[in-house]
């Protein structure tokens, strides 16, 4: 058996006895804020990204939800996350991912690019419980060759939200 077969048996076994929560994301508000988006692509294939996100948190809502910053940069259309660069101290320990979505193609054409941001972080008042918050929303490449207009902003809403105690 792989060793990598074996660690994803004994991380679900693991997953499994501590108690998966979901909730419901639209029970939940929660904006997190793009700045300085840089994206482009050379070709069809070699994209990349350049943003910062933060959010403020909520100490009172249910799970409390800590304020948090990071830096991110990475590669390529629909490749793995990439570990952002955490800029702000926080309530909680934290780690914020990204990456790219493939771009789907439909009857117009190809949709735009879609950045994804998941935070996990360990709960406020439990420190055996974590939470993680993912989000994504359209994006622009708004570098072209070596010309690079203005950074951009927009809004990430998080529409998957789970737990594990």
């Amino acid at each position: 058996m792989r060793v990598s077969t074996v660690l994803a048996t004994v991380a679900g076994a693991n997953l499994a006895s501590a108690g998966m929560m979901k909730i419901a994301a639209n029970t939940v508000t929660w904006a997190w804020a793009v700045t300085d988006w840089n994206a482009g692509c050379l070709g069809d294939t070699q994209c990349h990204y350049d943003f910062n996100v933060t959010a403020e948190g909520d100490v009172n809502a249910k799970p409390p939800k800590p304020s948090f910053g990071a830096s991110c940069s990475g590669k390529g259309e629909g490749a793995d996350y990439t570990i952002c660069e955490a800029t702000r101290e926080s309530e909680a320990p934290y780690v914020v991912v990204a990456k790219l979505l493939p771009r789907i193609e439909n009857a117009t054409g190809l949709m735009p690019p879609q950045i994804q941001v998941s935070l996990k972080y360990t709960d406020l008042n439990v420190a055996t419980t974590w939470w993680n918050y993912t989000g994504k929303a359209d994006a622009v490449y708004n570098e072209v060759g070596i010309d690079t207009t203005a950074a951009l902003s927009f809004t990430i809403h998080p529409d998957t939200i789970y737990g594990v105690a």
